[in-house]
């Protein structure tokens, strides 16, 4: 896998200021035709309270990947004659340092084309929200870089990043960093044969093009990690944060990135999107 963690502004960021994140299906894969998959899914749901008693225990906040949540259904809303009847929701949490609350959850909204027979999208009214974290930026005037507001923040999962309606969505909400659990094949091996033959990696490129456009036109931080490498944590005006292009294809390692949040008000004083985003009739 490939967790990353990045720390808020300050110079002397505590440890709770770190957050980890993980890929998304990074406890389960995702293989959903093998018979075990639905077992795996409800195994799984056990470990979102061992990492909320980690959060506890080492004082730092998690964003744990996804987890695949299973519910029950009344019988008429069956998916799976054959089965149970069930609903799989797969779901990102904000886990909070030291105490281990849940900040925020985020059931993803846009599935993937080869997800839909098998998962239901987010069914919340308002998907996209954004929400108060235990990160903080700096208090006016203090000098340990903390005790100011809580830095906002939204939650995207793989596909979603195709959608910049999603990124404005938490940006006029008032989100500050979004993190991007993932799970997106980059090797080319599903490929058709034409695009294999124009480019190989051009779904390495799309990322790596997409991710720093996302965090300019939206004046955001962005953490995207994903399964099979290309993680990548970007920031405004800078780009590329602890390299420019990210991890490599195929590439999972642990990096401890630190991130300079005043790149986003920075931006914002040059483009000003997010004060025009607030006038009637933008678009």
């Amino acid at each position: 896998m490939s967790p990353w963690r990045t720390t808020s502004p300050g110079p002397s960021p505590s440890s709770g200021r770190r957050p980890p994140s993980l890929p998304e299906y990074h406890l389960t894969s995702w293989c959903p035709d093998h018979p075990d998959f639905v077992a795996s899914c409800v195994e799984s749901m056990s470990y979102l309270a061992r990492y909320q008693a980690l959060a506890r225990e080492l004082n730092i906040n998690i964003v744990p990947g996804t987890i695949c949540e299973v519910h029950p259904v009344p019988s008429g809303e069956a998916r799976n004659a054959a089965d149970t009847p069930r609903k799989i929701f797969n779901v990102a949490y904000w886990i909070s340092a030291g105490t281990g609350a849940l900040a925020a959850s985020y059931t993803k909204k846009n599935l993937w084309h080869t997800e839909r027979p098998h998962l239901t999208a987010s069914e919340a009214p308002t998907p996209h929200a954004a929400f108060d974290t235990p990160l903080t930026w700096p208090a006016e005037g203090g000098g340990d870089g903390s005790g100011g507001r809580p830095i906002r923040a939204g939650m995207l999962i793989c596909w979603d990043l195709a959608f910049p309606e999603a990124f404005r969505a938490l940006v006029a909400d008032g989100a500050e960093l979004i993190v991007i659990p993932s799970f997106w094949v980059c090797d080319g091996s599903d490929l058709d044969e034409e695009r294999r033959r124009l480019n190989p990696r051009c779904e390495e490129l799309y990322l790596n093009s997409v991710l720093v456009a996302r965090a300019f036109e939206y004046e955001s931080v962005i953490v995207y990690c994903n399964t099979g490498g290309v993680s990548h944590v970007v920031a405004p005006v800078v780009g590329g944060v602890g390299g420019e292009q990210g991890l490599g294809l195929n590439e999972e390692v642990m990096r401890v990135v630190e991130v300079d949040f005043a790149t986003v008000p920075l931006l914002e004083r040059e483009y000003k999107i997010r004060e025009d985003m607030r006038k009637e009739g933008f678009y």
